[in-house]
């Protein structure tokens, strides 16, 4: 055979059994990324039905569901006296009273990285009186856990007025479960045990002109707190010096520290 004939056959065959056919095996054997959609419910508030115990608005950010490994922060926003966040047909809605109205058809429901879950105490046998049940509340957050993907780690709550009171007495019984509370417009309940909660973060706020809230009681948890043998620096107070009274919580949820801070609380792993 003549040499250049050689050759080019030789070159043939080296194309087609060779490096000719490995780009086309490459992108056949590489796997494809899968991408997951967001949950139907993502972005928005919608109603976790509990039959039996507290109905609640629940908001899921808006790329929950994508990442079956990711756990969110979970808030827990609790109304007060008069406050709802469902109608009187069980339908979301109500006065969307707490801190969930912040992420409710709101521009901050786009991008905030948290969890959000609202009990309604209506038709309950508390809504009798109108305060919080610990028990209830406590059995909501653990099966919050083993239904949604929280972080264990980053639970706070947050409540004004008797949302206050339940928010307070969840540091001091159900402490285990809780990496801060934000209390609103109402008196310190802690103050009876504050050492209880001084390695708890935890943040205060209402007006001086709002007589539930009793500015003095929360400025003497502030000063006593510090003496506590666990204290953290951890306790912060906002006393507002203007004329709602027993009102205006609205206004500390949209500070964007507010909503920050909220969503930065962690227990000690």
């Amino acid at each position: 055979m003549h040499k250049s004939s050689l050759l080019l056959l030789l070159s043939f065959i080296f194309l087609t059994n060779g490096c000719g056919s490995s780009n086309d095996d490459d992108d056949q054997n590489d796997p494809q990324e899968e991408t997951s959609t967001p949950d139907t419910n993502a972005g928005r508030v919608t109603l976790w039905d509990r039959s039996d115990s507290y109905d609640a608005a629940i908001f899921l950010p808006a790329d929950y569901g994508t990442d079956a490994a990711k756990d969110y922060p979970l808030i827990l926003s609790l109304h007060g006296f008069n406050g709802s966040v469902l109608n009187s047909d069980g339908s979301v809605g109500g006065e969307r009273t707490g801190f969930i109205k912040q992420v409710w058809d709101t521009p901050l429901a786009a991008n905030y990285p948290a969890i959000v879950i609202a009990p309604d105490i209506y038709p309950t046998n508390d809504s009798e009186n109108r305060l919080w049940d610990h028990d209830r509340l406590r059995e909501l957050i653990q099966e919050a856990l083993a239904t949604y993907q929280i972080d264990p780690n980053r639970i706070v709550v947050t409540g004004h007025s008797s949302g206050s009171i339940a928010a307070q007495d969840l540091a001091l019984r159900s402490k285990d479960l809780i990496a801060g509370i934000m209390p609103g417009a109402f008196e310190a309940v802690i103050k009876a045990d504050v050492c209880a909660v001084d390695d708890l973060p935890i943040w205060s706020f209402g007006n001086r002109s709002d007589v539930l809230f009793q500015a003095a009681s929360w400025s003497s948890v502030e000063s006593d707190i510090k003496d506590c043998p666990n204290y953290t620096s951890e306790f912060q107070l906002t006393i507002n010096e203007n004329g709602c009274g027993h009102d205006c919580w609205d206004e500390h949820w949209a500070r964007s520290d507010v909503q920050e801070w909220l969503i930065n609380q962690e227990k000690a792993r």
